[in-house]
């Protein structure tokens, strides 16, 4: 599926709920930002230290970033600032649970694409600098799930059983 359509269903859905609320607008309204400009990708790039992921990247330049959704999905106008910072502060905790334990080796680049409103729960970029094929992490609230690609990860977000990621990276 092609990531403008992947992005129409996950909307899609998020509208639903919105509408079958009662009353209706009692969570969050589904907002789609603007597309980031190709400047603002680079910047992004170079504040993660690694290459974004080539689905993520397609991501943004349809609409930067998703609000109104259980974990709002960062673009590039999150980060420094913001909502960014509420997931630069997920990072930490992260890093200080021990994410050795489902196979993240030290010194593994995190970089946070979503994070819901309490930080409990976050997407990572990671870039484990060896064999795993797998780009996104996503953890919290007991969870532990891999993607390989940005796609995967919207699919789960639609439907979680679209897929079956990987709960640890060592297995």
């Amino acid at each position: 599926m092609q990531m403008r359509e992947l992005v129409t269903q996950v909307v899609a859905e998020r509208v639903k709920e919105y509408f079958a609320d009662s009353p209706v607008g009692t969570s969050p309204r589904p907002v789609i930002r603007p597309p980031a400009e190709p400047g603002a990708l680079a910047e992004l790039e170079h504040r993660s230290t690694q290459s974004l992921e080539a689905g993520y990247r397609e991501f943004l330049l349809l609409t930067d970033g998703l609000e109104g959704f259980p974990l709002l999905l960062l673009g590039c106008r999150d980060q420094p600032g913001g909502m960014g910072e509420a997931a630069e502060e997920f990072r930490k905790t992260v890093l200080d649970s021990e994410p050795e334990d489902v196979g993240v080796p030290p010194g593994t680049l995190l970089f946070p694409v979503a994070v819901n409103g309490d930080r409990s729960q976050g997407i990572f970029l990671i870039d484990t600098a060896g064999p795993a094929e797998e780009r996104f992490w996503w953890t919290g609230e007991g969870d532990s799930f891999f993607f390989a690609g940005f796609a995967d990860v919207l699919g789960f977000l639609t439907d979680a059983g679209s897929c079956s990621p990987k709960q640890s990276l060592s297995s």
